[in-house]
């Protein structure tokens, strides 16, 4: 009876300390645990807050602004780069040089047209020397001397305004053929050159808003997963819960322990030593205590694995979405500062040479509608100069009209004075001749003149088919405009690059340092261990102590224990632990099975 009076005292100190140590072990901790909850509270917040930059990134980068934008651009350029075409056949300046042949061709007509004067001029002397002779019979050539005169001086005068209008006229033909060829370079050089450059641009623009529309999906999908596992982060703290659960269950257990060694008769003032009763009451009590260390054991061991197995899973999920983390600002890294779209994917370096080629362009182009407005001046003063030229035609039919009237007079009056007359008639006949040959000459300059109106016209639809100045400027602040746009587009996009890679950098270290200080377990771990190893070694001892009668008896007193448990896995150690004739016959061996009624599975 002494023995296991003894022992049953010895059994329930240890069972109080024991107790005691494992109500403070997870206790102690609470505070440790409920700071990482708010530390991950806090990391699953900003790893929302960067999910949610990634989204807008990724439709500012994906979106329809930037496609948009770029197509207008497109547009833009093409409409700008027809206002520049280049007429490559050259058919204003082929005009030019044809209306110069016909000013020189229109200049030697009215040279060859002297001639008449010249002639005009010998018949008009001839004839005052013939009137002469004749005395009174010759003063009606007398008269007639004086019209050739006239009209000598009116042909010259006339030629004279038609050739230095056919000067002033090759003069501005010459000046406007340099000017369209100074133009056509200039066009040419739009076309070819700025043109071609700015297209190039437009290639890479392209290439860069693919490039940031892949990586903003890139990082998209990264930050989803890491906002995903952060969740399951978050959901997977209740491991804390459980095991202090478990550690509350086996204090229970211990106290159902202590509480039965307390009420054995061998605890009572009533019983005698020599009592068999009692002492056999006493034996089935350490039984039982045996049974249940033995079977807490079982527990805290199932406690300390887990408790150790999810905190390292915690460090390993941890430090995975660190690395996640730290990948996405890698990938971010490359647009995050002020030349992200710089020379190292070319967006701001080539919207800089977009928006100085625009102005470049607008320059050129505003400069070629100014000279091409000049060139429509100049071929509105040619049009101008070959109508004046073309009334002369009337002056010149004139002339013509004119010479063949003063030959009839000079062929009457020859008949009139008969044979005295004789070498007036031959002057006539000279006369006659001559207002043929004016004729022929007055068609000749017609025609020319007709045609140089004619090339002067097709000039004129030519010069109002150049360049507009007020076009330009719309086509050019409308580009400008959308390189603007693209321009603050692509710095939202910068910006939100540069926000996700800093935050993701100051993410990475907060969720290092919750890594860090992830040290609690060890103690817990470390303290479930020993408590373990005295419930192990006080179940080995009591069953070595205790006989195999009381253990028998024992056996169906913690039958009613496995109701407490909220666990599947507690219930299946009971089972396990105690044998088949305890909760093992609920609990299949692989630990499933729903034999409990409406217990909760918390692990």
């Amino acid at each position: 009876m002494q023995e296991y009076t003894a022992l049953a005292r010895e059994v329930r100190e240890r069972l109080g300390r024991v107790g005691s140590g494992l109500a403070l072990l997870v206790q102690r901790r609470e505070d440790d645990f409920l700071a990482l909850g708010a530390e991950l509270q806090d990391v699953a917040m900003r790893v929302q807050d960067i999910a949610a930059d990634s989204q807008k990134l990724n439709h500012i980068a994906s979106g329809d602004t930037v496609r948009h934008i770029l197509e207008e651009l497109v547009a833009e350029l093409d409409a700008m780069q027809t206002l520049c075409h280049v007429d490559d056949d050259a058919a204003d300046l082929a005009m030019l040089a044809r209306a110069r042949e016909l000013v020189h061709e229109l200049s030697k007509s009215i040279r060859d047209y002297a001639r008449v004067v010249r002639t005009l001029q010998m018949l008009g002397i001839s004839t005052r020397i013939e009137s002469a002779r004749l005395g009174s019979d010759g003063r009606g050539f007398s008269t007639l001397a004086d019209d050739v005169e006239k009209l000598g001086y009116k042909i010259v005068e006339y030629s004279d305004r038609i050739m230095q209008q056919a000067k002033t006229l090759d003069t501005l033909a010459e000046k406007a053929e340099a000017s369209t060829r100074e133009m056509h370079e200039m066009q040419r050089e739009c076309a070819y050159s700025v043109f071609s450059s700015i297209r190039d641009n437009m290639d890479t623009l392209h290439e860069v808003a693919e490039g940031s529309r892949k990586a903003s999906e890139d990082v998209r999908g990264h930050t989803t997963d890491i906002a995903a596992s952060m969740g399951r982060i978050i959901g997977s703290l209740q491991f804390h819960d459980i095991v202090r659960q478990q550690v509350e269950h086996v204090e229970e257990a211990l106290a159902d322990a202590r509480s039965g060694l307390e009420g054995s008769p061998a605890s009572s003032s009533a019983s005698t030593p020599e009592d068999p009763a009692a002492d056999e009451a006493v034996a089935v009590e350490l039984a039982v205590a045996a049974d249940i260390c033995a079977l807490q054991q079982a527990q805290l061991e199932n406690a300390r694995v887990s408790f150790s197995d999810a905190v390292s899973t915690l460090r390993r999920e941890l430090t995975a979405i660190a690395a996640s983390v730290r990948g996405v600002g890698q990938r971010t890294g490359g647009f995050s500062d002020e030349t992200c779209l710089g020379e190292g994917c070319g967006g701001t370096a080539v919207l800089d040479h977009m928006e100085r080629s625009v102005t470049e362009i607008a320059t050129r182009m505003l400069t070629l509608a100014e000279q091409g407005e000049r060139m429509g001046h100049v071929m509105v003063e040619v049009a101008e100069m070959v109508a004046q030229m073309s009334a002369f035609l009337e002056d010149i039919e004139d002339v013509g009209d004119e010479i063949e009237l003063i030959a009839l007079n000079a062929s009457i009056r020859a008949a009139h004075t008969g044979e005295k007359g004789k070498a007036l008639g031959v002057l006539a006949s000279s006369i006659q001749r001559l207002s043929q040959d004016a004729g022929e000459s007055t068609m000749a300059l017609a025609t020319l003149l007709r045609e140089v109106d004619g090339v002067a016209g097709q000039l004129k639809t030519y010069a109002t088919a150049y360049l507009d100045s007020s076009r330009v400027s719309e086509i050019s602040a409308e580009l400008e405009g959308l390189t603007h746009g693209l321009r603050e587009v692509n710095g939202e996009a910068a910006r939100l690059f540069a926000r996700v890679g800093m935050a993701c950098a100051e993410l990475a270290a907060r969720v290092d340092h919750a890594v860090k200080g992830l040290d609690f377990d060890a103690q817990v771990v470390a303290g479930l261990s020993d408590a373990a190893g005295d419930m192990g070694g006080m179940a080995a001892s009591l069953r070595e102590r205790v006989p195999a009668s009381a253990r028998a008896a024992a056996s169906h007193r913690l039958s009613a224990m496995r109701d407490r448990y909220t666990m599947e896995q507690e219930r299946v150690l009971h089972g396990r632990v105690l044998g088949g004739g305890h909760a093992a016959q609920d609990a299949p061996a692989d630990g499933t099975g729903d034999g409990y009624g409406d217990n909760v599975e918390l692990f």
